[in-house]
């Protein structure tokens, strides 16, 4: 039986080897502001609320805060679940029942993007952002007109995070839902979020 039992566990290792590698990892897809085009509220759509939310998160309490337009409609959602909440930003365990105050700032009313603080903040398993673009501008492409082009880029919309005003943006996998004019995107951390393609 130990003659079996050896070279399987070889076999095994090797495998978990091969699983772990970065080569076989997808690669993070980086672009500078400059490329990317952010989704901006459309003129005729009311103005925000607030341009600053703030709440307290529990640990073991799922939360939620919303960033809204003026007639009631939401700009964008973010949850934390209650087993989110995992280190500080200086890398202290969130115990359960702590909290710790989050700040979500936006800094350009017309255009979906935010950030989020404290910075360093982070998860033990995501918390979920959603931008919801029902207000958005229709023009996506900014040729002066709406045809089916920016409908089909509608599909390409995804949530962008930038750690620094100096870093580029890196793609975070996002599902879009367009029977609800809606992008979810789970994330880790904290930083600066946005909406584009």
């Amino acid at each position: 039986m130990r003659k079996f039992i050896r070279p399987l566990a070889t076999l095994a290792i090797a495998a978990l080897a091969a699983c772990g590698s970065d080569s076989t990892s997808p690669t993070q897809i980086q672009k500078p502001t400059s490329d990317l085009h952010f989704i901006r509220l459309s003129s005729g759509a009311p103005p925000l609320e607030t341009t600053i939310v703030s709440f307290y998160a529990v640990k073991g309490q799922d939360r939620e805060v919303r960033v809204q337009l003026r007639d009631g409609s939401d700009f964008l959602r973010f949850r934390v679940f209650s087993n989110s909440l995992d280190t500080r930003p200086d890398g202290s365990t969130i115990a359960p029942g702590d909290s710790i105050l989050i700040t979500i700032t936006i800094p350009d009313p017309t255009t979906f993007a935010a950030d989020f603080q404290p910075a360093g903040l982070k998860f033990a398993s995501p918390a979920r952002l959603q931008f919801e673009f029902a207000d958005c501008d229709k023009d996506l492409n900014g040729d002066g007109v709406v045809t089916a082009t920016d409908s089909a880029l509608i599909l390409q919309l995804s949530t962008w995070r930038q750690e620094t005003a100096s870093a580029p943006w890196v793609k975070i996998n996002s599902t879009v839902e367009t029977n609800i004019n809606e992008v979810q995107a789970d994330i880790s951390g904290f930083s600066g979020y946005a909406l584009a393609y």
